[in-house]
């Protein structure tokens, strides 16, 4: 296998006047390590060392435009003043250290939880999440017109602070893809209902933001969800529809997922099989925009294979990075018997510590021995040992490090 060619991958692309070296991307990812929602040096460190790790673009996951639209209290957040010097010294060192950066923007909306953020918990209609038991209430207009200021302004600051690229998130069910989709959306007003109307706040924010900043034209990208896996909920056509406007927006990309929090077990079992690709593969069909293949990619030959075979410009990758940051090196230089893999790829379910929300701290963390650490005293010796004593009994393989 080490001898395949990766020729499809270093290809280099052009998007909005921004050179990509290859055609590998460090999916969005948070390690919920903000304080009052300002960038850390923690933050710096593990996206830097992303950065280092041989992608073309590193993406800063789960950004809130607000505390009300965060996800815990230690969640990064764009959009205020305060904010920017924090988001430009961010966007420099990613940057500084090879990669292109790219800012995802997005609130929680309904599936938050005020034991998470002490915040008051709302969406586009009532909302009743049974897994954790927590409602939300509807959003009033006043308030959906507000939130579609702080999305335009936290958009706005990103690409002031130097980030290549802005992500919207549109899927997962947080809140605007809960605006789209009518599992979510049962409002009788101008924001419910059709599906134009459903877009009307998306709309609202790029026509805002495309008009106070011209030159963003061409530097958003959107995360699109081709599947909720529910009665009432996304599928094909409806993305196929959503593509079909925000191209009219002339996006930078297109980031294809699917599932929300509740559907998570039936995301998982699509993603196992390679589903998320054929997502992927639908949507470059569809539209001239570029494309990211994601979710269950674990080596640069399945990357190759989705290039080459045309299901995707991007592939991109986030749990095999975080659990070995020189995953991508140590293929390119023959040392992939060196690389450590994933411990939920071997076995799906076996290892939640990188999903922060599943932890009773919130805390982010990697039980391989080769993932990124903390500078900060946040994860001790002792913890340390625990998590390879952990990754030993869970890992059937021997990998030499």
């Amino acid at each position: 296998m080490k001898n395949r060619k990766l020729d499809y991958l270093y290809k280099k692309k052009k998007i909005a006047g921004v050179i990509f070296k290859n055609r590998l991307i460090s999916s969005p990812i948070s390690i919920n390590m903000a304080k009052n929602g300002f960038v850390t040096k923690n933050i710096i460190n593990f996206f830097s060392n992303l950065a280092r790790s041989g992608v073309s673009m590193v993406t800063v996951g789960a950004t809130a435009i607000s505390q009300q639209g965060n996800d815990t209290l230690r969640g990064m957040i764009a959009g205020d003043k305060k904010y920017f010097k924090g988001l430009k010294l961010l966007a420099k060192n990613i940057k500084k250290n090879g990669a292109n950066a790219s800012l995802q923007i997005y609130h929680v909306g309904a599936q938050g939880n005020p034991k998470h953020n002490n915040q008051e918990i709302v969406g586009p209609s009532k909302y009743f999440f049974k897994k954790i038991g927590v409602k939300s209430r509807s959003l009033k207009i006043n308030e959906i017109k507000r939130i579609e200021d702080d999305f335009c302004k936290s958009i706005i600051q990103a690409f002031k602070s130097n980030f290549d690229f802005v992500e919207l998130h549109l899927a997962h069910g947080y809140l605007l893809h809960e605006f789209l989709s009518n599992y979510f959306n049962k409002r009788k007003d101008k924001y419910g209902g059709v599906f134009n109307n459903r877009f009307r706040i998306i709309k609202n924010i790029l026509e805002k933001c495309y008009k106070l900043e011209p030159n963003l034209i061409g530097k958003i990208g959107f995360r699109l969800s081709a599947n909720d896996y529910v009665k009432n909920g996304f599928v094909k056509k409806d993305i196929e529809q959503l593509v079909k406007k925000l191209d009219k927006f002339k996006p930078a990309y297109y980031v294809v997922t699917a599932g929300l929090y509740e559907t998570a077990d039936k995301k998982y079992q699509d993603m196992k099989i390679g589903k998320y690709w054929y997502y992927a593969k639908n949507i470059k069909k569809k539209s001239s925009t570029p494309v990211i293949a994601q979710g269950g990619i674990t080596n640069l030959y399945t990357a190759q294979d989705l290039i080459s075979g045309d299901f995707s410009d991007f592939v991109g990758f986030a749990q095999s990075l975080i659990a070995d940051p020189k995953m991508i090196i140590k293929t390119i230089t023959g040392n992939e018997k060196k690389i450590i893999p994933c411990v939920a790829h071997l076995k799906v379910g076996s290892c939640h510590r990188c999903r922060y929300l599943k932890q009773k701290d919130n805390s982010f963390s990697c039980i391989t021995p080769s993932s990124w650490k903390p500078s900060e005293d946040i994860v001790t010796k002792k913890n340390i040992k625990k998590d390879l004593s952990i990754w030993k009994k869970l890992n059937s393989q021997v990998y030499s490090i």
